[in-house]
């Protein structure tokens, strides 16, 4: 079963991006997903990962520039996700835009193909039709951004319910708004006319330039980027426990002792003496009474262990060297000799 392309447009990067985490998120394979959107002014330059072979500068204007190529170092995602590998290239008749996944290799791999056919042909080799490949590649010209996804038959339905989640631009609304502003779309004559008028014009130039030959030197010049991330610097533990110590109070404490004592009396008891019938049987109860020590505990709060974190700010002086290439110009035709580039300084940023 042969695998289909899928395709959806959306407003910009950071919504197609989220399309991109969700598709992983999902399970689906990074080497069938890919992304392209406009890069016009810069503006989705910090997210790419990976620098240009000399195709484009920052700044560079290529949106007519046919000579420009399309060729960049790999845009391959890695373990780390399809867009740790986004990167940027110039393409004919775009300009700079950011790429990322297997149709990014495809437009990076065509090489001076890429010339001629850009993104409408790599589209169209994924089997998009000629028709929507070019209103695309018109879209991604405007300032929008595209997801591909290659996959199986059976994967379809699931990947478009995922794309069609959030973000996901109307495109034929937005076909029938750009015609109406004048945008003709696709004719198949006139790309063929163009195609012939190409091809003429490339054997033409070829002709004329059989006869010299080229060396190039590619001028690079690295940049230095700061970012930051945080380390951990080790951590504070704090136990409590419950510990048991001997402690020794002193109390006075009453007693009282009953003492029987028989003592003799002496002398003659008289009649009347005695309030009570001496022979009457009875008896006396005294009661012993003392007192004993009452342990009670109370508890109370004597001191607090209060652990917080605190945040300061410092600046931080970062140092490096970046590479340019100088490129020394020896003319032996005569005594002048000439010198382009700068010598490649170190660069300090403050974080």
């Amino acid at each position: 079963m042969s695998d289909k392309t899928i395709t959806s447009f959306f407003e910009n990067y950071e919504d197609a991006s989220e399309a991109v985490r969700r598709l992983e998120a999902a399970g689906i394979p990074q080497s069938g997903i890919s992304v392209v959107a406009s890069n016009e002014g810069d503006r989705y330059s910090s997210y790419a990962t990976r620098t240009l072979d000399g195709s484009y500068h920052r700044g560079d204007d290529v949106s007519d520039g046919a000579d420009t190529g399309a060729t960049v170092g790999t845009l391959a995602g890695g373990g780390a996700g399809l867009l740790a590998g986004l990167g940027m290239l110039a393409i004919p008749g775009l300009g700079p835009v950011v790429a990322a996944g297997w149709l990014a290799s495809t437009l990076v791999g065509a090489g001076a193909g890429a010339a001629v056919g850009g993104i409408t042909g790599a589209l169209v080799d994924a089997g998009v039709s000629e028709s929507d490949a070019h209103s695309y590649a018109e879209g991604i010209r405007r300032g929008g951004a595209l997801v591909t996804v290659s996959a199986s038959e059976a994967e379809v339905d699931r990947i478009v319910d995922i794309l069609d989640d959030e973000g996901t631009v109307d495109f034929d609304e937005r076909e029938n708004t750009w015609r109406s502003e004048g945008w003709t779309g696709y004719d198949a004559t006139s790309e063929n006319t163009a195609r012939a008028a190409m091809a003429t014009g490339l054997t033409d130039r070829t002709s004329a330039t059989s006869g010299r030959a080229e060396e190039v030197i590619p001028v690079a010049e690295e940049e230095l980027h700061v970012g930051k991330r945080e380390v951990n610097r080790g951590r504070v533990r704090l136990h409590s426990r419950v510990i048991e110590r001997p402690v020794q109070e002193q109390v006075n404490l009453r007693e009282e002792h009953v003492e029987v004592e028989r003592r003799p009396v002496s002398g003659t008891t008289q009649a009347g003496s005695i309030g009570t019938d001496p022979f009457l049987e009875r008896t006396i109860e005294v009661e012993e009474r003392a007192e004993e020590a009452v342990v009670s505990k109370e508890t109370r709060v004597v001191e607090e262990v209060v652990v917080r974190k605190e945040a300061d700010q410092r600046t931080a002086t970062v140092s490096d060297t970046v590479r340019k290439t100088e490129v020394d110009v020896e003319d032996e035709r005569g005594s002048q000799s000439s010198h382009t580039g700068t010598t490649g300084n170190p660069v300090k940023r403050n974080r």
